[in-house]
């Protein structure tokens, strides 16, 4: 059974506005998300919010903005890994459904597509997207700002994995230049969801040099990450939703 709070904390942060317990279990058995046998489980939810509020005080998720009324606490700031453990619970149940027989081609040029996407839906300003006839210098994606000459070059790196277990990408040292025209995208398709995590790594060029393990060939830099919080490592501080590469992009652009 996911946590009543858990899944309040989710639905709250997606409905960006406050919500009647009423509602919040409403939407929250719709969703499958909660599974409870109980009779009561709006008064489940109101008990265990407003427990948390007076608990914890201003270090609660949630704030009570009105009878049996709550919405998300705007001081408290939740990190990005703490968000992981929280959806990782919510989406705990899935059934797995990849054809086991999708071709590794097949599989990258998927996962590009969908990076081409998030970058074309997402974003305070609006970004083209371009994919070289040849990616032999390992560029997967050019992304240039619309009504400016400024421009990206994105190598993208992902890996067909349900949720356990480490993430390890080689990156050719070759392809990686020293400058923040480039930058390193790692995703993570959970082959679980049939869809690309909620989280996904985005790391410009020199620090990704200047950060990774090599390989003992020299060669190659190495990315070693996971979805567990307590495996993400050097690359904690460059994982975001992926909804915001957009604007990490935007970012990046304007130290160009």
């Amino acid at each position: 059974m996911n946590s009543f709070k858990d899944v309040a904390y989710q639905i709250l942060s997606d409905s960006k506005k406050p919500l009647h317990t009423s509602e919040l279990t409403r939407i929250a058995l719709k969703k499958g998300w909660l599974k409870t046998a109980g009779k009561t489980p709006e008064a489940t939810m109101g008990a265990q919010l407003i427990t948390d509020v007076n608990k914890l005080g201003e270090n609660s998720r949630f704030i009570k903005t009105g009878p049996s009324t709550f919405a998300t606490n705007p001081n408290l700031k939740i990190s990005i890994a703490d968000s992981v453990k929280v959806d990782d619970k919510i989406n705990a149940e899935r059934v797995k459904s990849i054809n086991a027989n999708v071709s590794s081609k097949q599989k990258g040029d998927i996962a590009e597509a969908r990076i081409a996407e998030l970058i074309t839906l997402f974003g305070d300003e609006v970004l083209s997207c371009y994919r070289p006839i040849s990616d032999d210098e390992g560029i997967d994606l050019i992304v240039k700002q619309k009504g400016s000459l400024k421009t990206l070059y994105i190598q993208i790196k992902s890996r067909w994995q349900d949720k356990s277990g480490s993430l390890i990408v080689d990156v050719k040292k070759k392809t990686m230049v020293n400058n923040y025209s480039m930058g390193l995208v790692v995703c993570m398709f959970d082959v679980e969801a049939a869809d690309i995590w909620d989280y996904i790594w985005f790391i410009p060029a020199p620090d990704f040099i200047a950060k990774s393990n090599g390989k003992p060939d020299g060669e190659k830099l190495r990315f070693i990450s996971g979805k567990n919080v307590d495996r993400m490592g050097t690359w904690a501080d460059y994982l975001i939703q992926k909804q915001d590469l957009a604007n990490k992009l935007l970012e990046q652009m304007n130290k160009i």
